[in-house]
């Protein structure tokens, strides 16, 4: 349970990054805004989506090391419902490109799971017999 604080902190500084490249590439080609206007709040949803997902791991952990049955899932349709509500805002308000949008949402997500693949990689030292459990 350790990591995934220093996992969170690294996927929204990644995040962060995105949304100063955004802004700085909105600041330098304001021809292109719906593109990165969307790539900008999709990246906002997608890290909010990455947040929430956190919080339900952190409660559900917290709930089977009590031993106590969880009243819900990782709430799936909760984040459906803030991408979803990131793309109507984009799309339907601000007018930009739901394309971008898209991308944007999944920028969060795919760092998430970008740095999980990493970082167990990295603890395994690749060595085949560790996933097995087998005795040295």
């Amino acid at each position: 349970m350790d990591e995934l604080p220093a996992l969170l902190k690294r996927v929204s500084r990644i995040a962060f990054f995105f949304l100063s490249m955004g802004c700085l590439g909105w600041a330098i080609w304001p021809g292109y805004k719906s593109v990165f206007g969307g790539f900008l709040i999709g990246a906002i949803g997608g890290l909010f989506i990455s947040w929430h997902l956190a919080w339900k791991v952190v409660r559900l952990g917290d709930a089977a090391a009590s031993g106590r049955k969880p009243r819900s899932g990782l709430g799936f349709l909760t984040r459906a419902c803030i991408g979803l509500l990131a793309g109507v805002v984009s799309v339907r308000m601000l007018e930009f490109n739901l394309a971008a949008t898209v991308v944007g949402l999944i920028t969060a997500p795919m760092a998430t799971l970008l740095l999980g693949i990493i970082s167990r990689r990295r603890y395994s030292d690749g060595h085949p017999t560790d996933e097995r459990g087998e005795k040295h």
